[in-house]
């Protein structure tokens, strides 16, 4: 058993019990903390464990912070506001949630693609006001189309296999090849001929340093005139000026809640980009595997058989 452990911006009775209790029983003591108390780096320094939010910063001030830190479990997908790096070179693992909603976001992916290709939304609206007439809607078929994927992990990946069920050509974007890709008719391209040649495009990319505006203001030119782009991934990945300047396109993202307040309000004044919370990812069952999973990534840490550990 571990002594302590610090729940950092997570409020005391905020998790479920059973989840909560999962992670309990590991450690003898439990401290719950917000980032902006003065006394944080104070009551961390006995930490054997920090259980941490999605924007929750862990630098290297915390992480020195706290000599006897052995593990940091971050309740998302995203990390970059952990620097893995660095607690790497102090022996600490830090675990993230993997692709717990693979499926929701993938799902969610094609139904915010529908919508843009179909107008559900306009057609809704305008059958309320017992309007039942059709000739301003004519959408676009997803068969025989050309989608393009940047980042194909596990989500990016799913979203590859779905399409090939629209019967859709599928241009991928990557480090490695995906054998597993390749029995869908799936290619693996440059981004820049992904950005020339697709009607459809997905961002699934983790932000890192690397990946930081990958999807440059160049790319974003070269981007098909009707193109929809839809990104359910970090909003950094991509040059927000150059997708608001880019008016012939179609730019769908629902990380609003990761850009600036007064960037958001001018995403929501232009026709060309949609805006939606972030909810790609809240699905029952997702939900269920997100919990689940930020108490067996300790559970399983405990058992010397560490899962999704992302600075190995």
């Amino acid at each position: 058993m571990m002594k302590k452990s610090v729940f950092i911006d997570h409020k005391d009775g905020e998790l479920d019990p059973k989840i909560f209790n999962r992670i309990r029983k590991h450690f003898s003591s439990v401290d719950f903390v917000m980032s902006d108390d003065p006394k944080k780096l104070q009551r961390v320094k006995d930490a054997d464990a920090l259980f941490v939010k999605i924007f929750t910063k862990i630098d290297k001030t915390v992480i020195d912070a706290a000599p006897k830190l052995k593990f940091i479990d971050v309740c998302s997908t995203a990390f970059d506001a952990i620097d893995a790096k660095y607690a790497r070179t102090k022996g600490v693992t830090v675990c993230n949630l993997g692709a717990y909603s693979a499926e929701a976001v993938a799902e969610f992916f094609f139904a915010a693609l529908l919508e843009a290709g179909r107008a559900l939304e306009k057609a809704k609206n305008q059958a309320r006001k017992e309007d039942y007439s059709f000739d301003k809607f004519l959408g676009t078929e997803l068969k025989g189309k050309t989608l393009g994927v940047i980042g194909a992990g596990t989500i990016g990946g799913r979203i590859a296999m779905i399409s090939a069920g629209f019967g859709m050509n599928v241009l991928y974007v990557t480090k490695t090849k995906k054998p597993k890709l390749a029995k869908f008719g799936a290619r693996k391209v440059t981004l820049e001929t992904l950005a020339k040649q697709s009607d459809f495009v997905s961002i699934n990319l983790v932000l890192n340093k690397e990946t930081r505006g990958i999807v440059s203001k160049k790319i974003i030119n070269s981007f098909k005139k009707g193109c929809v782009v839809i990104n359910l991934a970090p909003p950094a990945l991509v040059d927000q000026d150059a997708i608001l300047a880019r008016k012939n396109i179609t730019f769908i993202f629902d990380h609003s809640d990761d850009i600036d307040p007064s960037l958001a309000k001018r995403f929501l004044k232009t026709k060309h980009c949609v805006v939606y919370p972030p909810v790609a990812f809240r699905t029952t069952e997702a939900n269920f595997s997100r919990w689940d999973t930020f108490a067996g990534n300790i559970e399983r840490f405990v058992a010397g058989k560490p899962q999704n550990v992302v600075n190995k």
